[in-house]
């Protein structure tokens, strides 16, 4: 939102303006880094797209052939609580496809660890609590 930090909570995630939010990172590189990032131009939104993969990447150009009429990288940073103390997660991609709206992370399986598996676990609850549906993409 803008340039500044806004805090929600979850059950009041789904009135959010998440559509106006900006990526919480940057997507330049630099050598020797072991990810691609870059930027996309996607025909179906009429602008460019940030990713961090080539997997991200390849998940942009489906984006587009789906015809996805909005589609924004980054969209929030997700603070959570668990047994195991904090934890923080920031989803690749919040899409909206045919009117519905889809939260997704990439990683390819053999990269997906164990604290992995929770922040994902994490951000399909949030995206249950706000009527999205939310995906792995991982292969």
């Amino acid at each position: 939102m803008g340039t500044g930090e806004v805090c929600w909570p979850i059950r009041d995630m789904a009135h959010v303006p998440v559509l106006s939010s900006r990526p919480m990172r940057g997507f330049t590189g630099r050598a020797k880094q072991r990810h691609r990032p870059g930027l996309e131009v996607m025909a179906s939104t009429g602008r460019m797209h940030g990713f961090e993969s080539l997997e991200e990447l390849r998940l942009l150009v489906a984006l587009d052939f789906l015809k996805a009429s909005e589609v924004l990288s980054q969209p929030f940073r997700l603070d959570f609580e668990h047994t195991g103390g904090q934890a923080w997660h920031i989803p690749d991609f919040l899409a909206v496809i045919d009117g519905g709206m889809w939260l997704l992370d990439v990683r390819p399986m053999e990269l997906i660890k164990e604290e992995d598996a929770l922040k994902f676990a994490a951000a399909r609850e949030v995206a249950a609590a706000c009527g999205w549906r939310y995906s792995v993409i991982a292969g």
